[in-house]
């Protein structure tokens, strides 16, 4: 197992192990291999080999996939953990953004988003059932059942996001959901009730100039939520980070970008940068 590097499955708080853990999990789930013509079909069997290379408490990874959403269910000997995959072709689904909104749980969410967790949503929790309902039991026989994480990237990172809406709105438990670089998901209104059932147990990554977290725009309505853990240009992790910190974070990143290939915004959001953020740790709180 990576030294110190472990998730805290007793306490839902921010911790360095935990978010270490949900950002390896959230980039190896975009591993893939071709399943019954489905060419974006998770690489179960990789990326359990990838998981078990740093902790052989890893056991099983379950894939599915349905049009444009790729998710997995995790099992550890200590938690379970759902990761969802983001996109590859970043630039082109940016540039055709929709921001159409689908009411539905305790307000309005982003509509896109939506239907990608509902396509992934009802098999992956008869497996995380199943899971479950197999629990060995105590001596007085209750079931020793193992904590549930959440976790994704980019796109990814917002149906995480619904998906612990889903939780929270059927009252079923979770220990806490990690997110990297992830587009808003739901509405203003929506965001205030979702932030009051998940205090403490939300936590949003940021790094640098990546585009994605700011769409869709304030102005459309549509808001963040969680913590937010902002990742500077240096590396250092910030968890209240103003609008002119971030501004001059932005200018200061664009100027060292200047001339290189590649948009910053788009290089800042690959998942290799978040891991690498999470597993230093250099966090300024």
């Amino acid at each position: 197992m990576t030294a110190n590097k472990q998730v805290d499955t007793q306490k839902t708080m921010l911790n360095e192990g935990t978010a270490y853990w949900m950002a390896r999990i959230a980039q190896s789930v975009y591993q893939r291999k071709e399943k019954d013509g489905d060419k974006t079909f998770p690489d179960e069997a990789g990326i359990l080999e990838t998981l078990k290379s740093e902790d052989d408490g890893f056991l099983d990874v379950k894939g599915f996939s349905k049009k444009s959403a790729q998710g997995c269910v995790i099992e550890h000997q200590d938690y379970l953990c759902f990761g969802f995959r983001g996109t590859d072709e970043i630039a082109d689904w940016l540039d055709n953004f929709a921001v159409s909104r689908e009411s539905a749980l305790f307000g309005e969410f982003h509509s896109g988003f939506w239907h990608s967790t509902e396509d992934l949503f009802g098999d992956m929790m008869k497996r995380y059932r199943a899971i479950r309902a197999s629990a060995p039991t105590d001596e007085e026989g209750n079931r020793l059942r193992r904590p549930l994480f959440i976790t994704g990237h980019s796109l990814g990172g917002a149906m995480a996001t619904i998906t612990a809406a889903h939780f929270v709105y059927h009252d079923l438990p979770f220990m806490a959901a990690y997110t990297f670089g992830q587009p808003r998901a739901m509405t203003y209104d929506t965001a205030r009730i979702f932030n009051s059932w998940t205090s403490n147990r939300f936590y949003r990554f940021h790094n640098n100039n990546d585009l994605v977290p700011r769409v869709p725009g304030r102005i459309m309505g549509y808001s963040h939520v969680g913590q937010l853990i902002y990742i500077k240009s240096d590396g250092e992790l910030h968890n209240d980070a103003g609008f002119w910190l971030r501004f001059l974070d932005a200018i200061e990143g664009a100027v060292e970008e200047a001339g290189k290939k590649g948009i910053d915004g788009i290089k800042d959001h690959g998942m290799d940068k978040y891991v690498a953020a999470v597993e230093t740790w250099n966090k300024q709180f």
